[in-house]
């Protein structure tokens, strides 16, 4: 249940603050076939720990808004998917809609500031965020570099 629970958070993350994430970058960059010094890599895996972070953060507001209006989640998620998709149907009463629409409204105001606060992160890691965006797509499309950053991470959760 939680794993559904974080991966229904996720997309509806990814589908409200695409601006940083990995989906985006790996649809509007195409990564360019170019090395990725350790020192660049490091500068991306401190931006990306940040980043998860702020993300984690925005998710949890984000669930405390849904909630804090009376809906489940899962609800919410079918109905918001629902809305953005014609070929998806789901029957939702008058007052489901309305509470939806209620909760995009709040989401939507937290969106400059969620992506004002990724930005600095990335910012604050000595890299742009087009930079960021490029090695995320790098990282999407290259197996050796997925291993140096997955080793670059790991050994930062063991200090």
């Amino acid at each position: 249940m939680m794993s559904k629970f974080q991966a229904t958070t996720l997309v509806l993350f990814i589908t409200l603050f695409g601006g940083l994430s990995f989906a985006q970058a790996q649809t509007t960059i195409q990564a360019p076939q170019e090395n990725i010094s350790e020192a660049e890599l490091g500068k991306f895996a401190n931006a990306y720990q940040t980043v998860q972070s702020e993300n984690q953060k925005a998710q949890n507001e984000m669930v405390k808004i849904i909630t804090d209006k009376g809906m489940e989640i899962e609800r919410f998620t079918a109905i918001q998917e629902a809305a953005s998709n014609p070929n998806q149907l789901v029957e939702a009463t008058d007052t489901e809609i309305k509470t939806v629409e209620a909760i995009m409204v709040e989401i939507q105001k937290m969106q400059p500031t969620v992506e004002a606060k990724m930005e600095k992160a990335i910012a604050d890691s000595g890299i742009s965020k087009e930079r960021f965006q490029t090695i995320g797509a790098a990282l999407q499309q290259d197996k050796t570099l997925q291993q140096r950053f997955q080793s670059l991470m790991m050994d930062a959760t063991k200090q």
